[in-house]
């Protein structure tokens, strides 16, 4: 019999910033967690968006090897110029500073592979031969994870097979001092300058066009130079299959998964980073339902926002592909995947739903208000419960600011209720004017909502 290295609440597979992330939240929780990992394998950096730096400041987190915000340059079909911003990253530094926070929470880290995983019996096999014994296993070792078997088809979760191939370089256009991303009839390139002469470039075309007969670094260099003709491939590549995956569809009660494992997303639609950190937020509700006998609101709430996130940020990406107006065959089956369903339901009526959200750190099911904007449904705003607001109007036109206040909500500060009046302006609520809004109560799940209603 293996060893027992110890006997935990929680074992996590896996030390990205998911794994990461969620051993913090979930020690600082109170939970007694094991992280296995292993260190970054090479140098790494991406842009990161404002609202990560925001999230994990706000979760007291730490922000090591993020860099100032920079306006990025675009060339991208009739896009092109200075179009918004994003904080360039170096990972090492940055997961080094996670995993470090993870320690300093209490986490027990064990730095060695990952040999397997038994979520039944609730153990992680490192390749010592040790086990990490747990009352409940995360997965979040990314897209090395297995792929849990479904009933649905490949096309049906997987896109288009993309490759990325990314490294050091030396600029071969002069000083350039901003990220840049870029359209290329065979795919398209990010790069982001690291100072000293120095350029991070990543080129994102077809695995298709990946020679297999010739295979090895020179398969590597003819793929890369389909997408940049005129640049050598960096002396240490970093090769990544990137094809955006709905992986776990469902949740596994003994072995949620967390980040990439459950769902991995284009590193187009810029959401990847968010949804590793996001996503490892749920760790600490859903741990909590879990051990304490919540499997069915573990499992609706996980599903609603796996789902969710996946759907919605595959056909960002897809309009992303097409805004780029290339016809040829890497952009052509990209801009047709997953379908032509709207990313964002904008012939949704708002309406009550029932469903699972996180409260005080735990889930509930509670009543929520569905709307274009927030299709997920939002139960929420400024810290007060919506539907009971919407429910005192007792069917009449939402009133001025003013008279929300008074007749709505004659207990909060003032500022509360201009703030909680202002977002139902942008929710489609309009002074004075009836807006018909279903008061029923469905149980209807976010990515039915997708479509018109």
């Amino acid at each position: 019999m293996a060893p027992q290295t110890g006997t935990f609440d929680i074992a996590i597979a896996g030390g990205g910033p998911a794994g990461s992330v969620a051993a913090a939240l979930l020690a600082r929780a109170g939970f007694r967690v094991a992280l296995a990992t292993l260190p970054p394998r090479g140098p790494r950096h991406e842009g990161m968006s404002a609202r990560v730096a925001a999230i994990l400041q706000r979760h007291r987190l730490p922000l090591a090897g993020i860099g100032p915000a920079a306006q990025r340059h675009v060339s991208w079909g009739a896009f092109q110029g200075g179009r918004n911003s994003e904080h360039p990253a170096d990972r090492t530094q940055f997961d080094a500073g996670l995993l470090n926070a993870a320690r300093a929470a209490g986490a027990a880290v064990f730095q060695q592979a990952v040999a397997s995983l038994r979520p039944d019996a609730g153990v992680i096999r490192l390749a010592s031969g040790q086990n990490l014994s747990a009352r409940l296993l995360f997965e979040a070792r990314g897209r090395r994870a297995p792929r849990p078997c479904t009933e649905q088809s490949r096309a049906e979760l997987i896109g288009p097979d993309t490759i990325s191939i990314a490294g050091i370089v030396q600029p071969q256009t002069g000083d350039l001092d901003t990220p840049q991303i870029t359209a290329r009839p065979g795919g398209w390139t990010w790069s982001t300058p690291l100072g000293k002469g120095q350029l991070w470039l990543q080129a994102v075309g077809d695995a298709a066009a990946l020679d297999k007969r010739t295979g090895g670094k020179a398969a590597v260099a003819a793929l890369w130079h389909t997408v940049l003709a005129d640049t050598p491939l960096p002396r240490r590549p970093a090769i990544h299959a990137i094809a955006p995956r709905l992986t776990a569809p469902e949740l596994d009660p003994h072995c949620p998964r967390l980040g990439d494992a459950a769902v991995a997303l284009d590193p187009l639609s810029g959401h990847g980073m968010f949804w590793a950190v996001s996503s490892a937020l749920m760790a600490v509700p859903i741990a909590r339902a879990l051990l304490d006998g919540g499997t069915g609101l573990a499992r609706d709430f996980y599903r609603n926002r796996v789902a969710e996130t996946f759907w919605r940020q595959a056909r960002v990406g897809r309009d992303f592909y097409r805004e780029a107006d290339i016809e040829t065959p890497f952009w052509q089956p990209r801009a047709a995947w997953p379908d032509d369903l709207p990313a964002h339901g904008t012939g949704i009526r708002p309406h009550i739903a029932r469903r699972v959200i996180v409260q005080n750190g735990h889930l509930a099911r509670r009543e929520v208000l569905i709307t274009r904007d927030a299709p997920g449904g939002a139960a929420f705003a400024a810290g007060q419960e919506i539907v009971p607001l919407l429910r005192r109007l007792n069917g009449r036109p939402l009133p001025d600011a003013a008279r929300f206040h008074t007749a709505v909500l004659p207990a909060a500060p003032p500022q509360t209720a201009r703030a909680i009046h202002q977002w139902l302006l942008s929710q489609g609520f309009t002074e004075g004017a009836q807006i018909p809004w279903d008061t029923s109560n469905r149980e209807n799940l976010p990515w039915q909502n997708e479509q018109p209603v």
